[in-house]
Formats: C-alpha cells, structure tokens, sequence
C-alpha cells in the first residue's frame, strides 16, 4: 500500500550530507572493562553521527494509516545551537533508588533461585486499584539484577526473559476486573523521561482504552472493509517493494524505519503474521525480537542516544501488534506543540542505512 503523503516541499537543489550531532544523553555505563576508569566528564560531546541523507528532500508526509503529518527536513540539522553540550548524566551509585525493595509482584528465577527479572509494584502510582477517581495499576519491570547494566548491553537472552514477562503480566493483568488496556513502556535516558538509572520499564494496566489506539481500530477496520485487504499487509508490501526503509527481516518478523517518522531514529518491529496483542505472540516470534532490540537498540545507547520504547497492542481484529522505539534526540519546539506537526530531522531512510552499518 503507498501512503498518501501530503503535498512535497519544492527543492531546487539536492540536500548535501549532513552530520547530525547527537547531544541529548550522556550515559555512563560501568562495564568490567571501565570500572577502574574514571566517569565520562559531564560536559563531554556525544559521538557524531554521519548520515547519509544524498538525494532526500524537505517534504511533507503523511502516516500511513492515520492523518499524522511530518515534515522530513534532513538539512534542518545544520541550523545553530546556542546551547550545544548536555550535562545530564544517569549514573548508578550506592545512593540510587533499590527497585526490588518493592513490594513483589512476580519474579522469574534461574536454576539456583536467584531472580534475574522482577516486578514491583511502584511505590508512587497515578493509578491505584484502591482509588476509585484513577483506578488501575502500575509495576516496575527490573530488567536485570545488575547494576549500571542498560538494557541494550544485557545478554540476548536476557532481553528475551524481560520479554517473557511482559507477555505474562499482560495477559495477567487483562485478566483482572476493569482493566481494559495494558501498556508496556520504557524510558531509557534522561532525554526521555528516565529518572532512574538501574535497567526497568513500566507497565499501566488501565480502566480505559487510550483514544490514539481507538482512533487506530477505527482506521483499520475501515480499510479492511473498503479494501478487504490486511492494511498492515499493505505496509509491509510497500515496505518490500520500496526497501530503503527495511532494517532487517526474516520468516516472523520486519524490522523499518517507518515512512512518515514523528521521531529521530524510529523504528518499527512487526510480526509478519497477522497478531493483534503481544500476549498472543509466540516463543519463536520472541526470540525474533530479542534479537533485533538486542542489535538495534545497542546502536542508539553506544551514540547516547535516548529512546522510548513501547508495545503497541491492538483492540480490533485487523490491528496488529508492533513494537516500536522512538530516538529523542531533539526537542520539540513551538511549531510542533502549536500544530502537531513535526519536524524530523533523521530521515527515515538514514535512519535505516545507520541501523545497518556497522
């Protein structure tokens, strides 16, 4: 399916390669190999970023599905900062917050009985199952047991426990009395809301259905009636067919750069079979998508690039569950709060070239 973008922005000239210039987090990361070194200082420079944008336009774009419109305007990033260096760092130390002194919900154990991933209640919720006026519930996730260990610098496997549990609490979480949605978060980096350096995530189970995934399914389901065709389907055709935009694939899973990104970097992980929830999803489609984060989301933290990550679970039949990542290196500005339309920076087509290189 080709997307209906909105009209294209004259250019009378190609944009030449620009280099972006990522300075949104610095996050320090103790290994075995740095813990006799000393701490990156506060004010040094992030790694640059060379992207290939030769031959990419100013245009505007149009979501595939929803009335969502970007303006992609890769030589946008060579416009001035006055304030260049970022000094705010997420490290680890004795005085950090201990997660797993929260109260427990649910842990997953190795062979000797130790927990290599945990879920907490958190300790101050918005949503409460005993407030009536914000009913619902919130958890922590503790990724691993290891302290300044980021979630992309966790083992494969280890990124395949973590998304074990997710699956687990919610399917459990649906399950309970006025819950009606439960979403799967993670802020990683200051730059995306991140307040705590120890690896976790979050998990809302809410007594409402979000109006951005309503207004989705109604989407959807239109299409498919118009159309009889999956429109995800669709997506993935005219991904197939345009392939500048394709990271990675195989039998179970596409891994994009979506056409019309709203964020730096953002990336798509779809299952090539039609599965509305990820409570559905099956081990081998799990296995698929450990790796891919595992390889994808190691570039965005080794360029201290900041992200949010979420899964995306349908409501309808025809909605299909996607993971996705959204790069927050920018700060959106008074066009964007004024008009809801970004501007992105990162084409998604550099974007894609970047994720592959090595």
């Amino acid at each position: 399916m080709k997307p209906s973008p909105g009209s294209k922005a004259s250019s009378q000239t190609l944009h030449q390669k620009s280099r972006i210039i990522q300075d949104t987090d610095n996050l320090y990361v103790e290994t075995a190999e740095n813990l006799n070194q000393q701490p990156t200082p506060r004010n040094k420079k992030s790694k640059t970023i060379n992207l290939k944008t030769e031959g990419i336009e100013t245009e505007i774009r149009r979501d595939y599905l929803n009335d969502n419109f970007v303006i992609i305007a890769p030589n946008r990033s060579k416009r001035p900062y006055d304030t260049k260096d970022n000094d705010h760092v997420l490290i680890e130390t004795a005085q950090s917050a201990r997660l797993d002194r929260n109260k427990n919900v649910c842990e997953l154990n190795d062979s000797s009985g130790d927990w290599i991933v945990k879920v907490v209640e958190n300790k101050f919720p918005s949503l409460s199952p005993d407030n009536p006026k914000a009913y619902g519930k919130q958890e922590i996730v503790i990724d691993t047991p290891l302290a300044s260990t980021p979630f992309a610098m966790l083992s494969e496997r280890q990124i395949r426990n973590v998304l074990h549990i997710y699956k687990k609490r919610i399917a459990d979480l649906l399950s309970q009395n006025g819950i009606d949605y439960v979403l799967v978060f993670r802020n990683d980096g200051y730059g995306a809301g991140a307040s705590l350096a120890h690896a976790h995530s979050q998990i809302f189970a809410l007594p409402l259905i979000p109006q951005k995934f309503k207004r989705e399914s109604e989407i959807v389901e239109a299409y498919f009636l118009e159309n009889k065709r999956d429109p995800y389907e669709d997506i993935i055709a005219y991904e197939k067919r345009t392939k500048s935009r394709i990271v990675y694939e195989n039998n179970l899973i596409l891994v994009f750069c979506p056409y019309a990104s709203l964020w730096p970097f953002e990336l798509w992980i779809i299952p090539k079979r039609q599965v509305s929830s990820f409570e559905n999803i099956t081990d081998s489609e799990i296995d698929s998508i450990a790796m891919a984060l595992k390889r994808y989301l190691k570039k965005l933290t080794g360029h201290k690039i900041s992200f949010n990550m979420y899964l995306e679970n349908g409501i309808s039949p025809h909605q299909r569950f996607c993971l996705k990542i959204c790069g927050r290196s920018n700060i959106w500005g008074g066009f964007e709060v004024a008009s809801g339309i970004v501007i992105n920076t990162v084409p998604p087509e550099s974007a894609a070239l970047w994720y592959k290189s090595k």
